[in-house]
C-alpha cells in the first residue's frame, strides 16, 4: 500500500470519528440554544398576553400556542418551563411543546397565562443538521485529500527520483552512488545513510571480489606443482605398489581440491554479478551436446538416456551460465543413476525435468542445494555441483522442485515460457 493511501485512509477513518463527534456536539450546542432562544420568547409572549388582558380585559384561547385561565385568587404559579404533548390542529397530530406557565392578579382577577412553542426532537434535529455537517466536513476532507495529493506529486518526487537510482545502482559499476538533495530534512538524511552504506558495501564487495580471485589464483599454483611432483613420480620406476596407490590418492585430491575451487570461485563470481553478458541461448541444443559430449560415461553405465523437447526453447542467459546448468543437473542425474536404467529429460515451453531412478527418497530436500550436503555419515556429499544450479536459477528468478515417486527422482525447473 502506498503511503498516500494509508494516509488518506487515516484521514477517512479518524474523519468519520470526527464527524460523529462533531456531529453530538454542533445537535446539543443547537439544542441548547434553541431551547433558550424558545424560553425567552415564551416568557416575552407570555407578559404581552398579560399586558392584553390589563388593557381589554380578555384574552383568546388559540391552541396549542396560548391558553388563558381563571383560577382561584389566592392560587399562585411561579414562571415554570415545562416540556408537555399537545394536540395541533393544523397537523392533527400529537406533537411536543415547550411551555411557560405563569399566574398574574390582573384587574382583581387571578390569570393562569401559558404560552407554547413548538419544540423539535433531538432526533429531529439530527436529521436536519446532519446533512449540512456531512457536506461542510466532507468537502474540507476531499478538499484536504486533494492538497495532499498535489503536495505529494512535489514532495515525493525527488524521493521517487532517489528510489529508482537506487534500484538501478549496481556495486559492479565504479561509479559512487549519486542521490538527489530533496529539502526534506528526513529525506536528506536518509540519501546521506544510504550514500554512507552504500560506500561501505561497495569496498566490502570490493574486497571480498579481490579476495574470491586471489585466494583461487593463489591456490591453483601450488596444486598445479602438486600435481606436476605427482606425474614426475609416477614416471619412476622403482616406485612399490603402496607408494604408487598414495600417490595416486595425493593425485586425485589434488585434482579434487583444485575442482572445489574453481567452483567456490565460480559461485562468488555468481554472487558478485560477474555473469551479465546475457545473450540467446537454444536450451535444446545445449542440452543434446551434453548428453554428447557424456556419452561414453553414459553408455559404459548402459543408461538410456530419453530426452524429448516441444520445441528449441530460447532464453535469455549468460551463455557460460546455462552449460553450467545443464551440465550439473545431467551429470548429478548419471551419478545417482543405477546401471542398465532409464534417465528421462523432458523439455517443454516453460519447463525443464530430469528424472532418473533411486533406490530411496532423500531425507531432506530442501537440504540437497546446499554446499557438500550429506544424508547420513556413511553417504557421499553432493559435492558444490548442486549448489551452483541453484544459486544460477536464483540469478534467473527460475523455480526449482524435487519430487520423488515411482522410485524417480524428478527436479523441475520452472522458467519464463520460451
Amino acid at each position: 500500500m502506498k503511503l498516500l493511501t494509508k494516509i488518506n485512509k487515516n484521514y477517512f477513518k479518524y474523519g468519520l470519528i470526527v464527524f460523529f463527534i462533531t456531529d453530538l456536539i454542533v445537535i446539543t450546542v443547537i439544542s441548547q440554544v434553541v431551547k433558550l432562544d424558545t424560553e425567552k420568547e415564551l416568557q416575552y409572549g407570555a407578559m404581552e398576553v398579560a399586558k392584553i388582558i390589563k388593557v381589554h380585559g380578555h384574552f383568546p384561547d388559540i391552541p396549542p400556542n396560548y391558553s388563558v385561565k381563571i383560577i382561584d385568587y389566592q392560587d399562585s404559579v411561579p414562571g415554570l418551563f415545562k416540556d408537555t404533548i399537545m394536540f395541533d390542529p393544523e397537523d392533527q397530530t400529537m406533537d411536543e411543546f415547550r411551555e411557560y406557565q405563569f399566574s398574574q392578579k390582573i384587574n382583581g382577577t387571578n390569570y393562569l397565562i401559558s404560552h407554547r412553542h413548538f419544540a423539535e426532537s433531538v432526533w429531529e434535529l439530527f436529521i436536519d443538521i446532519t446533512p449540512i455537517i456531512s457536506i461542510f466536513l466532507g468537502s474540507i476532507f476531499l478538499v484536504m485529500m486533494y492538497y495532499n495529493k498535489y503536495m505529494s506529486k512535489s514532495l515525493w518526487k525527488d524521493f521517487k527520483d532517489n528510489l529508482d537510482t537506487l534500484k538501478s545502482y549496481s556495486f559492479t559499476s565504479k561509479e559512487r552512488l549519486q542521490l538527489q538533495t530533496t529539502n526534506v530534512d528526513e529525506f536528506d538524511d536518509l540519501n546521506r545513510v544510504l550514500i554512507k552504506m552504500s560506500d561501505r558495501l561497495g569496498k566490502d564487495y570490493q574486497a571480498s571480489k579481490e579476495f574470491s580471485a586471489n585466494a583461487a589464483h593463489e591456490l591453483q599454483t601450488p596444486l598445479a606443482v602438486i600435481r606436476t611432483k605427482c606425474e614426475s613420480l609416477f614416471s619412476k620406476d622403482d616406485l612399490s605398489s603402496d607408494t604408487i596407490q598414495s600417490i595416486r590418492e595425493i593425485f586425485v585430491s589434488t585434482d579434487r581440491l583444485s575442482g572445489i575451487t574453481k567452483a567456490l570461485l565460480l559461485l562468488a563470481k555468481i554472487d558478485h554479478g560477474q555473469f551479465n553478458e546475457e545473450e540467446k541461448i537454444c536450451l535444446k541444443s545445449i542440452i543434446s551436446d551434453k548428453i554428447n559430449f557424456y556419452r561414453e560415461i553414459i553408455e559404459d553405465r548402459n543408461l538410456n538416456v530419453k530426452f524429448t523437447s516441444e520445441n528449441d526453447c530460447l532464453l535469455y542467459m549468460d551463455k557460460r551460465l546455462a552449460l553450467l546448468w545443464i551440465q550439473n543437473v545431467l551429470v548429478n542425474a548419471i551419478k545417482h543413476s543405477p546401471n542398465h536404467k532409464d534417465l528421462e529429460i523432458e523439455l517443454k515451453k516453460n519447463q525443464l525435468i530430469f528424472s532418473n531412478y533411486g533406490e530411496e527418497k532423500i531425507k531432506n530436500p530442501d537440504q540437497i542445494f546446499k554446499r557438500f550436503y550429506k544424508e547420513s555419515n556413511g553417504k557421499e556429499s553432493t559435492g558444490i555441483g548442486l549448489a551452483i544450479v541453484k544459486k544460477i536459477t536464483d540469478h534467473y528468478n527460475m523455480q526449482i522442485n524435487y519430487s520423488f515417486k515411482n522410485f524417480k527422482h524428478t527436479f523441475t525447473f520452472q522458467f519464463p515460457a520460451c
